[in-house]
């Protein structure tokens, strides 16, 4: 199952708080060309919602969550800025941190 360390939902957050975002908007990981991003939107209907400090801030419809189904969102430096990453989740990882 995807999953959502604790410190990318702060990123998350922080992302969402920096852009002055509407309370309803999340941001929402999407597949195109060969890759995936990330694009401010609502909820829809069918989402896998994660949130961070009671607050919705990652949507994912259907078919991304059975494709990252042995993923997890994670935060890795670059340099001095965090950035976010797909790991691959290992046998007894219990998800989020």
């Amino acid at each position: 199952m995807f999953s959502v360390s604790y410190t990318a939902g702060e990123l998350l957050a922080l992302m969402l708080a920096q852009a002055e975002a509407p309370d309803d908007t999340v941001i929402r990981l999407v597949a195109g060309d060969g890759s995936l991003g990330l694009e401010m939107n609502t909820v829809q209907p069918g989402d896998t919602t994660f949130a961070h400090a009671e607050k919705i801030v990652l949507a994912i419809d259907e078919q991304i969550s059975e494709m990252l189904s042995d993923q997890k969102l994670d935060v890795k430096l670059i340099g001095e800025e965090p950035e976010l990453v797909l790991i691959e989740r290992f046998e007894g990882d219990e998800g989020d941190d």
